[in-house]
């Protein structure tokens, strides 16, 4: 069974390893993280993305502003993507559905409710 690639754009490292510790949890997933937007249209060009999260705010682009990059570059709109963010469970909400995103998490991730969510997105 080949791993459900997870690309996690993100540009503090210890969220990116709060990810990372949280993905280990999960069998057959893997994580890519991406530190600004310029990695994140990288990888996604390899393809093989099965699920895309991505903070709000980013060195070079804003989230909502790169996830329509990533799907004007061929980023299939099958793959779900998830907004991270740090904002209000309502301000989050609504910043997802501006920038069109499938759904939000907020910061501080909860571990149970993280997997859940994942078991969802991943099938």
């Amino acid at each position: 069974m080949t791993a459900r690639q997870v690309l996690y754009v993100e540009d503090d490292p210890v969220n990116a390893m709060l990810m990372q510790g949280i993905l280990e949890l999960r069998p057959g997933c893997s994580l890519q993280v991406a530190r600004n937007g310029a990695e994140a249209r990288s990888l996604a060009l390899q393809g093989g993305v099965d699920l895309l999260l991505c903070d709000l705010h980013l060195p070079d682009v804003g989230g909502g502003e790169l996830l329509a990059q990533l799907r004007a570059q061929g980023l299939p709109a099958g793959v779900p993507a998830l907004l991270v963010t740090a904002a209000s469970e309502d301000e989050a909400a609504r910043l997802a559905q501006r920038h069109g995103y499938d759904g939000y998490w907020t910061k501080p991730l909860d571990v149970a409710a993280t997997l859940r969510s994942l078991a969802q997105w991943l099938g």
